[in-house]
């Protein structure tokens, strides 16, 4: 009986909280290098007056403020700041923050002292899995988390030694403790209770056994008030309060980690109400009613399906491995919902696998869409077979990925599946869970079953559902609308007027740009609506466009679009034209991207909404904007679209960001009526931000390729003269690269490109061999091979592997 959180992740982070104890408050030791003196008072008191007594009220990101608050500081007060964060990252599950964004930026602060300290093994592993979902405010207050770890480390060690030890064998005298220590640092002045979410995070990590693992004092306040019957000894300490009613729960639930089980949560949150078929069932009616199926959950999957059973054609028409006629139908395919059906960023890696290792990727794709069986289950399992790990991801991914990819076939009959969605429908209804080692034809099968369960269910009660494309959606819908179920959303704010604004901060930090960066994009969109990223290939233009658009849409894939430009594209696939029927009979006019999303915007007219146009010069423009030209100035005036029948406005809140490859010869420029009528961002690898991308992504994951970031520098130098060819840094950000993955890409990726740009110029290109710069040679000390006036000598070749490593990171368009 206890509020400790079971599996090997909870038990590892309950075992990490243990040692920073034994480390931080029963020595003066260090959590990641035992037997260095860290969490001394000496420097403690080095961080106070660093950090906590000279705050940075400036709008930079958390790790551009904290790297000038640390300037000058001893190696020592960089690595506790350091471990510092680690308590403070360690209880947020990885759905929160990722297990490599967290070591990323705990490894960036102890290296600005110069030094590479390593998080132990079993460290990184806690600290990667996590345990809860803290609430934003945890993320956007992070500077007083911090330091309140620090302050109470402080104070703590101005404890006599005689109580020190009755304290931490006592779970009530060590919330009294966290309870006395009343936070002094400059910084607090400004938010004296911003620390309270790391107080209640400690209180579990140190007693799992006493207190809940809940850092929001809203929800601990209305679990007490739904439960209070079970409080028998008056008491204001809301712990206390929930020390009480926990057994009486368990009395009646049996053991539990979290208030937030499906059982329990609607007995405390009237906003999570579902607990059985007759509400489950009641609730899919309701959105029946609103007439919002077909619109909102079906109709973009029938398109899916069809992009998609288009992509199956040509891949079944595909005779040798060299016929690459297919990749274009599957991106298609693929792209039509972002977010929608399967993670933004596995679709990015399926389409990289198809990009560099295309014989296997049609095996798998044939094998998925063969017309030599008709069990699904084989299907999968095939496919699965030949889709390596490494490539995508686990089992419920991967899962994820075959049953978008059986849309192609008959999307009403194979609907697409999501683990978090079905997980959580299972839970609500109380169906039975499919076996926790259970594989990708398993899963897939165990959705199937409850897919016809669930339309017999509710034909029981009076609904009737088409099909399982149908109940898909109506769970899709019912699952995701009562909230994210975690039980802490709501952060630890006493007055709604307290709670943070979601800032760009984090965002900045995960793509490795600077907040004033991100800020001036936000800027320039609320100045003229529309703005267009330019820059040469590789430089993350896309990346950070969808990125920035998800972010600014509160991660709503509801509200952000995604349209790509190309040679063939017209007015009619763009905004509107006619299009034959599905039936066969006739013609239909049909709304294209530009209208459905505006049409988006002007039904939700509280919240913004993107468009996202991708390659944006590689279409003819005055051909695909036609009216656009004056409704993108004109916002507040309507105009009559040539096939419609009433006048049409852009929406306020439809904000359009497109992006522009300026290395691409081949394609049309951007007449000077459509550049007066948007904002132009450069994203070039010889200006900051952009710049830098490479060499902090490098020294946070890859210390020892450093000299790659020279090496792009050294080649984009050489290229001054055509700086639209220069070498972006997304062509080496990628997990695992090592001296082997660059010469590999550098061979099959980068001399390419500048071939194409250096045509005609063979001389030219060999001044580009690995073997010409410097920086290739000097990484182990070796004498570079260039002439003595810096040019390399003619023909010299750079052997290198047959495959490209996997991308992962900032997109290269």
């Amino acid at each position: 009986m206890g509020s400790r959180l079971s599996g090997e992740g909870p038990t590892k982070v309950y075992a990490a909280a243990q040692e920073w104890m034994d480390a931080a408050l029963r020595s003066d030791d260090s959590l990641f290098t035992p037997g260095t003196p860290v969490w001394t008072a000496s420097v403690l008191t080095e961080l106070r007056e660093k950090f906590l007594d000279t705050p940075d009220t400036s709008s930079n990101s958390f790790t551009a403020k904290l790297e000038r608050q640390l300037a000058g500081a001893s190696p020592e007060a960089y690595q506790l700041m350091g471990e510092a964060l680690y308590i403070h990252l360690l209880i947020g599950h990885k759905s929160f923050m990722a297990g490599p964004t967290k070591q990323r930026l705990i490894n960036q602060v102890i290296r600005w002292s110069g030094r590479t300290v390593p998080i132990p093994e079993a460290l990184a592993y806690a600290l990667a899995s996590g345990m809860i979902h803290p609430g934003q405010g945890f993320h956007n207050y992070r500077p007083f988390q911090v330091g309140y770890v620090i302050e109470l480390s402080e104070q703590w060690k101005q404890t006599p030694e005689s109580k020190q030890e009755g304290v931490l064998e006592d779970p009530w005298a060590f919330k009294s403790f966290l309870i006395a220590v009343q936070p002094k640092g400059q910084m607090f002045k400004e938010a004296p209770n911003a620390h309270r979410m790391q107080q209640d995070a400690l209180l579990h990590l140190v007693f799992p056994d006493t207190f809940e693992a809940i850092n929001s004092v809203t929800h601990k306040r209305m679990i007490a008030e739904a439960f209070k019957e079970h409080i028998k000894e008056p008491t204001q300490d809301i712990d206390r309060q929930l020390e009480q009613i926990r057994p009486h729960l368990e009395a009646q639930f049996g053991i539990f980690g979290y208030y937030d089980r499906a059982r329990i949560r609607p007995l405390w949150d009237p906003r999570f109400s579902f607990n059985s078929w007759d509400t489950f069932v009641r609730s899919a009616r309701e959105y029946v009613d609103s007439g919002k199926l077909e619109e909102e959950e079906t109709n973009y999957k029938l398109q899916i399906s069809r992009q998609l059973s288009e992509a199956r054609e040509a891949v079944r028409k595909a005779g040798e491995p060299g016929d690459m006629d297919w990749r274009g139908p599957l991106a298609k395919g693929l792209a039509a919902r972002p977010g929608g059906l399967m993670n933004w960023r596995n679709v990015q890696k399926l389409n990289n696998w198809c990009r560099e290792d295309p014989t296997a990727a049609l095996g798998a794709l044939q094998a998925v869409w063969s017309q030599d069986t008709d069990s699904v289950v084989e299907r999968i399992r095939n496919f699965c077979s030949l889709l390596p790990a490494s490539k995508i991801g686990g089992a419920g991914i991967r899962t994820n990925v075959a049953s978008v990819l059986l849309m192609g076939l008959n999307a009403a009959q194979y609907p697409p599946f999501m683990t978090t969605v079905f997980d959580k429908a299972y839970t609500l209804t109380e169906y039975e869970k499919p076996a926790v080692n259970a594989n990708e034809a398993e899963l897939y099968d165990h959705a199937l079953n409850f897919l016809d369960r669930f339309i017999g269910e509710a034909g029981n009660r009076g609904l009737a559902i088409q099909n399982r494309l149908d109940a898909q959606s109506l769970i899709w819908a019912v699952v995701t609308n009562p909230g994210d179920g975690n039980g802490n959303d709501d952060g630890d704010w006493e007055d709604e007027e307290d709670r943070p604004q979601l800032t760009l901060e984090a965002l900045a930090d995960e793509l490795l740009l600077t907040a004033k960066f991100l800020r001036e994009i936000k800027t320039l969109l609320e100045d003229k609506k529309q703005v267009i990223f330019q820059g040469p290939p590789g430089t993350g233009k896309t990346y950070v466009a969808r990125a920035l658009a998800r972010h600014l849409a509160n991660n709503d894939a509801e509200r952000v679009t995604l349209v790509q430009f190309h040679p063939s594209y017209a007015y009619e696939d763009f905004v509107q034209g006619f299009r034959p029927k599905r039936d066969g009979d006739g013609f239909e006019l049909r709304d294209g991207p530009l209208l459905r999303a505006a049409q988006a915007a002007q039904n939700d007219p509280t919240n913004d909404h993107y468009l996202i146009i991708d390659e944006i010069n590689r279409g003819n423009l005055g051909k695909v904007f036609g009216e656009l030209y004056f409704l993108l100035e004109y916002r507040d005036e309507a105009m009559r679209l040539q096939y419609a029948d009433k006048d049409f406005s852009l929406p306020q809140n439809l904000y359009i960001v497109g992006t522009m490859n300026t290395a691409d010869r081949s394609i049309a420029l951007v007449d000077l009526a459509l550049r007066r009528r948007f904002s132009f961002i450069d994203f070039h690898p010889d200006e900051e931000p952009v710049k830098g991308v490479l060499q902090r992504w490098l020294a946070t994951n890859a210390p020892k390729m450093e000299w790659v970031a020279k090496l792009v520098e050294a080649a984009n130098d050489k290229l001054k003269d055509d700086r639209h060819a220069a070498i972006g840094p997304s062509y080496f950000i990628k997990p695992g690269l090592d001296e082997a993955a660059v010469e590999r890409i550098w061979k099959h990726n980068v001399l390419p490109y500048l071939q194409e740009r250096l045509y005609e110029q063979e001389d030219a290109l060999n001044d580009f061999q690995l073997s010409a710069f410097e920086a290739y040679h000097s990484r182990h000390g070796e004498v570079s091979s260039e002439n003595g006036d810096g040019s390399a000598p003619s023909g010299m070749q750079q052997d290198g592997g047959d495959d490209t490593a996997d991308h992962n990171g900032q997109s290269g368009e």
